[in-house]
């Protein structure tokens, strides 16, 4: 009775050590449900005390997001784990639930590390790994064989869309959706040392199962995009040649197309989650399975990269915080930032590249020219690989920016990023730079809701604006550098105003009457240097203008006092780091 009775308080210990394997699907060219992956989390969680299960905000699907930490020293707070010099490696997966081997090898990657006598457990010494499932959980519940039309294997799975058909690998930027306002959160509590984002892809046909997209190293602080591309980028396919069985090459980035004559690396925008992430300094990755290959091989090669990108940044632990932390101080005495980059197509490396031998074929449809690798033909060549992008346009940081508080939306999504946000405490007026949008191009189909600007256009214009009590100024420093000036620059590819966030200032809100202006247009275009002149050179150019009284009063209109001073200007100010005013005295801001 003694024994029995001892057994039973031993019990709740036991299951605690009790090892659990989580089932592998994936061998028979299936993937779990959502509901399915969960519970093994669950079920991994309670099964030792390496791992935390935690919960996260809401999705747009009505779930939290779920994050697995692993911690060799059962410490779960990011705070206390970076104090104690901790690496933090963060890996975020089903983002496009079409694409789930990621999903399947976190969870075996997860397992492996939980067991006590596993081969990996020394690289839990100085770095912890955390795990989001799945990011996109109402795409993942939107479960079907036909989601994906060139995919055999698995069976069935998700939807690219998630709840609310956004496509989610668009929104890290905008932060339309509640997946993405969350991940913000979870991505700023963690801070993480090394972000990986796991994908699927079918552009083109080779020999590799799996590629790899890497973070533009010229996007970075010079300090962090050295090491990433000179040391850092080489080991990890070094490693991959040496501990795996699948070789990995660069993202191959053509569609319709060969890659016999080269291609290019791709280079993120912060809407995606690699860009957005590096914005913050975060080496940064993305494994692109090959979705030709069996499904049992995306998985494996998946995991073989978590197990390589694990041991290197644990073998490299001091390294990466020593360049992240100059790349942090190199940011706060940068004074030029990039906004758009362009292909130096006069430079590249000599790639060994592993592919098949292309024809065209005629089309069993229509008879023209089809694209049709050939996997008998297998070929190992050099191409080029075009990898270094120089500046296009570059602006100046400020000191500061300020924003009145009526654009609410904006200033959300700088609280969600954890930017530091001071608010006048009286009312001022300042002299400042600000931009007017004197042109734009705006995209003819939406793009995760929005109709997305782009070729913006802005001159700029020092003068005294009117400011209050409540509006918020954004000091430009430290980690957040990059990121504020991304989304608030407007010429930034995927700034808030290419977001659509300040398109009602591209309206103009004040008007005149064509039968009680005149008197007063006559009046301004006879005491306006110059103006008269102006017309007519308008009207030479624009030669509808020559016979319409609106037209030419719209011209008078414009050029007047009269016209708004707002209309197309842009409502963030610009204060300069040569600016001398009292808006940064410590007595009008809290």
């Amino acid at each position: 009775m003694r024994h029995l009775l001892f057994f039973f308080l031993l019990l709740p210990y036991l299951s605690l050590v009790a090892q659990y394997t989580p089932p592998r699907v994936y061998e028979k060219g299936q993937t779990l449900t959502y509901q399915e992956l969960i519970q093994a989390y669950e079920a991994l969680a309670k099964s030792s005390s390496k791992y935390r299960l935690i919960t996260y905000g809401k999705t747009d699907a009505g779930f939290p997001l779920h994050l697995l930490v692993i911690s060799n020293y059962k410490e779960f707070d990011p705070k206390v784990l970076r104090k104690d010099n901790m690496r933090i490696v963060l890996i975020n997966n089903g983002i496009h639930p079409g694409e789930p081997a990621g999903i399947e090898a976190s969870l075996q990657f997860a397992a492996e590390l939980g067991k006590p006598q596993s081969k990996y457990s020394d690289f839990l010494k100085n770095t912890v790994v955390c795990i989001i499932p799945s990011y996109n959980i109402g795409g993942m519940m939107n479960r079907s064989p036909y989601h994906r039309a060139q995919q055999d294997e698995p069976e069935a799975s998700g939807f690219r869309g998630n709840a609310r058909n956004i496509d989610l690998n668009r929104d890290f930027m905008a932060l339309r959706s509640e997946n993405a306002q969350t991940f913000t959160e979870i991505f700023h509590d963690w801070k993480p040392d090394v972000f990986l984002d796991t994908h699927t892809t079918d552009g083109s046909d080779h020999q590799y199962t799996i590629t790899l997209v890497t973070t533009a190293h010229q996007d970075l602080p010079p300090a962090l995009g050295t090491y990433l591309d000179k040391t850092m980028r080489p080991a990890l396919y070094k490693m991959m040649e040496e501990k795996s069985s699948y070789l990995m090459c660069p993202y191959v980035t053509v569609w319709n197309s060969t890659p016999d004559e080269g291609f290019e690396q791709l280079m993120e925008s912060p809407r995606y989650s690699t860009g957005y992430a590096s914005l913050f300094n975060t080496l940064s990755f993305m494994t692109e399975n090959h979705i030709f290959k069996p499904f049992e091989d995306r998985v494996k090669s998946t995991l073989d990269f978590m197990y390589c990108l694990l041991e290197y940044t644990s073998k490299n632990a001091e390294d990466i915080k020593k360049f992240r932390e100059q790349a942090t101080e190199q940011l706060k005495k940068q004074d030029a930032f990039v906004l758009q980059w362009k292909l130096d197509s006069s430079r590249y490396e000599n790639l060994m590249f592993r592919g098949y031998e292309a024809s065209y074929p005629p089309s069993k449809l229509t008879g023209e020219p089809l694209l049709f690798y050939d996997q008998n033909k297998p070929f190992n060549k050099a191409v080029k690989y075009y990898n270094h992008w120089v500046p296009e346009l570059s602006v100046d940081a400020p000191k500061y920016y300020i924003i009145p508080q009526a654009w609410k939306e904006t200033i959300k999504r700088l609280d969600w990023n954890k930017v530091e946000l001071l608010r006048l405490t009286e009312d001022v007026s300042l002299d400042l730079e600000m931009y007017y949008i004197i042109d734009y191009k705006t995209t003819k189909t939406p793009n995760n809701g929005h109709y997305l600007h782009y070729d913006v256009k802005v001159s700029s214009k020092n003068m005294k604006v009117d400011f209050y009590k409540g509006d918020y100024l954004v000091p430009v420093k430290g980690r957040e550098t990059a990121f504020v000036i991304q989304a608030l620059e407007p010429q930034a590819p995927d700034s808030y105003f290419a977001w659509n966030m300040f398109d009602d200032v591209l309206q103009s809100r004040e008007y005149f009457s064509v039968f009680a202006f005149e008197d007063r247009a006559m009046h301004i275009l006879d005491t306006t240097p110059g103006l008269r002149e102006k017309l007519k050179q308008e009207i030479a150019r624009n030669t509808q203008m020559a016979k319409n009284t609106y037209l030419q009063m719209q011209f008078i209109y414009r050029n007047s006092p009269y016209f708004e001073v707002t209309y197309k200007r842009y409502p963030v100010g610009r204060i300069n780091k040569k600016m001398e005013i009292k808006a940064v005295d410590e007595k009008l801001y809290k």
